[in-house]
């Protein structure tokens, strides 16, 4: 039993070692990607989308801050209607 264990581990090594030579050797030889010419592709430039207004944001914040300041306290407090995220794992 103890051998066939080592004998194992060897085979299972030397596959491993095999199996990523010869996955580099076929993604070296594989079909390299087309390279676009400048010369010949028009660019088409996308309009620009607006700002999504989500959850009762404004335009000047972008709907990027969690919690809302009402009014202008010192310390800035979250929103009662906004939970805090909290973890309960170690």
């Amino acid at each position: 039993m103890k051998i066939f264990r080592k004998v194992l581990h060897y085979w299972i090594a030397i596959a491993s070692v095999l199996s990523f030579l010869g996955g580099w050797v076929i993604l070296a030889h594989s079909p390299k990607p087309v390279q676009s010419q400048p010369a010949s592709v028009q660019s088409v430039a996308l309009p620009n989308l607006p700002p999504i207004q989500a959850y009762g944001s404004n335009v000047n914040n972008n709907g990027l801050n969690f919690f809302s300041n009402n009014n202008s306290q010192s310390s800035p407090q979250p929103s009662t209607s906004v939970p805090m995220l909290r973890t309960r794992g170690s």
